[in-house]
């Protein structure tokens, strides 16, 4: 996978746009987009077989290892990013942004972000870090993550030791 285009300010929509119809995955550190943007883009990045990270993409990294973070929560991203770090464990960090399990967006990035992390060798547990979707989104998840050879688990915050006793096991 390669590093995701880095697009922010007034003009983030258009250009990330024109980022995601090249099949480059995208980045939105802000918060400028409306939700409707939001979903337009997630939807144009998937018909190209691109990724939208964020808005409000979590800035953290991982150094290597074998878990693969999809960060929605930014507290519970937190959370995991320092465990994994105090633990000597790593691997890969996929923000898609706080909005991304609500009904409205229903999980776009995620659903992407899970197929991605389930195609890397390296990675052998998946934490999804976020507080509980909807019973609609909580159920289109864990269909989608019976369907992957990596297991998947879900760290609300709180829920984030948990988790990560999964590496351990």
């Amino acid at each position: 996978m390669t590093e995701a285009v880095q697009v922010r300010g007034s003009g983030a929509f258009l250009e990330a746009l024109a980022v995601v119809r090249r099949g480059r995955d995208v980045a939105l550190p802000g918060e400028e987009l409306t939700l409707t943007q939001e979903i337009a883009l997630k939807d144009e990045a998937a018909r190209h077989g691109a990724l939208v990270l964020g808005p409000g993409s979590h800035p953290g990294r991982l150094g290597s290892g074998r878990c693969g973070v999809v960060g929605v929560s930014p507290v519970a991203t937190d959370r995991i990013l320092v465990l994994l770090a105090a633990s000597g464990e790593g691997g890969r960090l996929l923000s898609v942004g706080s909005r991304d399990l609500s009904a409205a967006v229903c999980g776009r990035s995620t659903l992407q972000a899970l197929a991605a992390l389930d195609a890397d060798p390296a990675i052998a547990l998946i934490v999804i870090a976020a507080e509980p979707p909807t019973p609609e989104v909580s159920a289109l998840l864990r269909e989608a993550a019976r369907r992957l050879a990596t297991p998947v688990v879900s760290a609300a915050p709180g829920e984030e030791e948990s988790a990560l006793a999964r590496l351990e096991a």
